[in-house]
């Protein structure tokens, strides 16, 4: 059955950057920055010319080849379909809690329309005697810090900011941890509804619809945050945040933990070895020029992530020259960086309702355009294996979303914070960082450069750039073994504010962790077994050349031509 197609190619491609850069930009690369300044900026951008770049190009040439989802592209190399299964498992798992970020945004952004924003007090109901606000803050020794728990003017100091009560108290209830999960908080279920809804209403009619409303939710947030850069380069203190972003300090260029978080974040935003860019290939035509979409969309989530950078730091900056403090006494990460150093901000500036409400629209519209793509991935798939579905789209993504909604329960319950937590911790680690480098054997060395030179042919009469060829084969796999080494090096059990979570639950995230790479041995014993062939040595070998499939759809695509290099010598 035909795949179906992109009306134009500017759709596929503002799809990818939206899910790109998505909320990360807004949420990650700000802490990165923060904690290491311009010296990070460097790092990141030469990780994306040198590893990002090819592996997108690698997962763009296969998937509209194969004209395919995540499943039947392993075609390609049956004994390495495991990669296809487990890239789904990963995939369900990291939008079932994404889409409760979600929901804590369609929350914040109720509030932001209250008369005065509740953050930005501690005369709410659910305050508590140790909340101080901004007008306290603002006379705070030039010695406190804003921790993961909040303004704090020692180490066993217990106050928090109206900000992070609103977070903590208000809006999760926070229980005393994952031994007592408690009840559901019946607001966020409601906002959890909202963004099921959303979820199904944006997806039902397949890409072809799809690939409109990213124009919408991928170009407003640009014209937001320039919105943001533009009034924020007025404010007084401004300047410093600027100073702050982008003045490289040297010694961090020595430090290996900036290099490696650079390299972490230029491949795995982007969604590396998550199946995306090999589904959303799949809808391209076959003539299409990868290699020059794979630079376009690198690029441009690396700049925007730049351009967020400004925007955030010219805010920051004025913010923290109110309070007498500098850049670095912001720093947080994650849901801390979004739901308490965010609002705390936003009540320093003037009109704080209008930054407000402009600034958790721009989040839910940065989120939906990862969550769209992602849930994607999880309907390719069954696509891939129940093909006569494709007709009936909605019998896939109705079951899909109804599942996320009902998993995402646990996660708004009183203890849903810190379950969170947990799956945020394991969810992607090891498996993305394998999988990357399984994708770059299977189809670099396995299928081999020569086939792959013949496949790009045949589509678009070019040939790979020997830069590409050494980025897939050699620089992106290094780069993956040296990531997922270091990452098990560095390891350290999961940890939410002071909570140190019990030897069972860090059991549990492990069994999460190792739960998507499961399938690479099982579906590797099954290929070989099914595998044709009188020895088990025939059998094994012929399991990692080319299947019949992929035999045939390059049989009846292919067409004369000669070889031409895609960028002039």
């Amino acid at each position: 059955m035909a795949h179906e197609q992109w009306r134009s190619q500017l759709d596929f491609i503002i799809t990818l950057v939206g899910y790109g850069v998505g909320s990360g930009a807004f949420i990650r690369f700000p802490f990165y920055c923060m904690r290491n300044g311009g010296a990070y900026l460097i790092v990141f951008m030469f990780f994306t010319m040198i590893g990002a770049i090819p592996c997108v190009f690698l997962e763009m040439t296969i998937g509209q080849f194969s004209q395919s989802g995540p499943m039947n592209v392993w075609n390609i190399c049956p004994a390495f379909k495991g990669i296809g299964v487990g890239t789904v498992i990963v995939t369900w798992l990291y939008i079932g809690f994404y889409n409760v970020t979600f929901a804590w945004f369609v929350y914040y952004f109720y509030y932001s329309f209250s008369h005065n924003l509740p953050w930005s007090h501690c005369d709410n109901v659910w305050n508590t005697p140790a909340c101080i606000w901004n007008e306290n803050a603002s006379h705070l020794p030039n010695d406190t810090i804003l921790t993961d728990n909040g303004y704090s003017l020692n180490e066993t100091d217990g106050r928090m900011i109206a900000a992070e009560e609103f977070f903590r108290v208000q809006m999760l209830g926070e229980s005393d941890g994952l031994d007592y999960l408690g009840g559901l908080r019946w607001h966020l279920v409601g906002c959890l509804a909202v963004t099921t809804a959303i979820l199904f209403l944006s997806m039902f009619q397949g890409i072809k619809v799809s690939g409109k409303l990213v124009y919408i939710t991928v170009i407003v947030p640009y014209i937001l945050i320039l919105v943001f850069l533009i009034r924020g380069s007025l404010l007084p203190g401004s300047a410093e945040g600027f100073h702050y972003f982008i003045y490289p300090k040297f010694d961090k260029l020595t430090d290996p933990e900036v290099w490696i978080h650079a390299c972490r974040y230029a491949l795995f935003s982007l969604g590396i070895a998550m199946g995306c860019f090999i589904t959303m290939s799949g809808h391209n035509r076959k003539d299409n020029n990868c290699f020059r979409d794979a630079v376009i969309i690198c690029l441009i989530d690396s700049l925007t992530n730049v351009f967020f950078g400004f925007a955030f730091f010219c805010v920051l900056g004025h913010v923290a020259y109110q309070r007498g403090v500098t850049v670095e006494a912001f720093q947080s990460s994650g849901l801390d960086l979004a739901f308490i150093v965010y609002p705390e901000v936003i009540s320093a500036l003037p009109l704080p309702q209008l930054w407000s409400v402009m600034t958790f629209f721009t989040l839910m519209l940065l989120a939906i355009d990862s969550m769209a793509p992602t849930v994607e991935i999880i309907i390719a798939a069954l696509e891939d294996v129940f093909p006569r579905l494709m007709k009936r789209r909605w019998l896939i993504i109705g079951p899909v979303v109804l599942s996320l909604f009902l998993f995402g329960l646990i996660y708004i319950s009183e203890g849903g914070i810190y379950a969170v937590t947990l799956m945020d911790w394991y969810a992607y680690f090891p498996s993305t960082a394998v999988f990357g480098i399984l994708e770059c054997i299977a189809v670099g060395w396995c299928y081999g450069t020569k086939r792959l030179q013949e496949d790009v042919h045949t589509m678009w009469g070019k040939k790979i750039p020997l830069v590409m060829v050494i980025g897939y084969k050699i620089l992106c796999p290094l780069f993956l073994i040296v990531i997922c080494c270091y990452s098990f090096y560095s390891y350290r059990p999961p940890k939410y504010g002071d909570y140190i979570y019990p030897t069972w639950a860090t059991a549990i995230g492990w069994l999460i962790s190792f739960s998507s790479l499961l399938p690479l041995p099982a579906v590797f014993i099954w290929a070989v077994y099914n595998t044709p062939g009188a020895t088990m040595k025939q059998k094994l070998k012929k399991s990692f050349e080319p299947s019949e499939d992929w035999i045939r759809s390059q049989n009846e695509d292919d067409v004369p031509g000669v070889f031409q290099p895609m960028v002039a010598p």
